[in-house]
């Protein structure tokens, strides 16, 4: 089982789109894939068709993960909206935020997740991490969870500015026996991004100097158009160019 989070301290970047995306692409492959839905927003689960505030998914959720007495496998359920019968998600609600906050006085905090996945291993061959926006406990258990980080990217300044300070958090995991010695960078992937327009040109080839870019998305309506169907832009527009660039991607993860 390979576990790859989505990670970037700024929000709006398309880390969500593309969990929900790359994770679809590995379940069309055969793939027995799980996306697990760690922002309090719960931006993934609503992206997949699921309302968050379902009283069907209140007490089996991401936030019950954190408590070693679950069974993880109770609080995964079937993304109807992909047509797929391999894709699965672990999803978010409200009360993540809370979670957030009384992780700080538990013991081992920082491995409550990586300790909950590793009881699915026998289900899965893949698990999609989706972090919230912020490196707070939730992002650090993610990372101690994971074999793998992808990046993804807006290519403004804004967004460049802060690639930098979650490489150093990335290198810190890396370098400390005691949270994730063996943690990878897939690499980045520009999203959002408009060549006729020159600084964005110019922040693309910034992001190459700081790590490999795997995959570049074009701004483009297709990737948010059917997000109210709970589909990916590879499910409802698999010949335009977002969904040819995430299946590209796909296959080098």
């Amino acid at each position: 089982m390979k576990i790859i989070a989505l990670a970037n301290e700024k929000g709006g970047v398309a880390k969500t789109t593309s969990c929900y995306n790359l994770a679809w692409v590995k379940a069309k492959e055969g793939k027995r894939v799980c996306m697990v839905d760690l922002d309090p927003q719960a931006s993934l689960t609503i992206s997949a068709g699921l309302n968050a505030a379902s009283d069907e998914y209140q007490n089996r959720n991401i936030t019950a993960l954190f408590n070693p007495k679950t069974d993880p496998a109770e609080c995964v359920y079937t993304v109807d909206a992909s047509d797929l019968d391999t894709l699965y998600i672990i999803p978010s609600n409200i009360g993540l935020a809370k979670m957030e906050m009384q992780l700080f006085t538990m013991s081992t905090r920082e491995k409550r997740l990586k300790r909950a996945l590793a009881k699915l291993e026998s289900y899965f061959d893949y698990i999609f991490l989706d972090c919230p926006p912020q490196l707070g406990l939730l992002t650090i258990n993610a990372l101690v969870a994971a074999d793998e980080v992808l990046i993804p990217c807006a290519t403004d300044y804004l967004s460049y500015m802060g690639l930098q300070a979650l490489l150093d958090t990335i290198k810190d995991f890396q370098t400390d026996p005691d949270l994730n010695p063996q943690l990878k960078i897939d690499g980045i992937i520009a999203t959002k991004y408009a060549k006729q327009i020159n600084d964005q040109r110019d922040v693309l080839e910034l992001m190459r100097q700081l790590q490999p870019v795997i995959g570049i998305i074009k701004r483009t309506a297709d990737v948010s158009r059917d997000v109210y169907l709970g589909k990916p832009v590879v499910q409802t527009h698999p010949t335009s160019d977002p969904a040819t660039e995430y299946t590209k991607i796909a296959a080098q993860i």
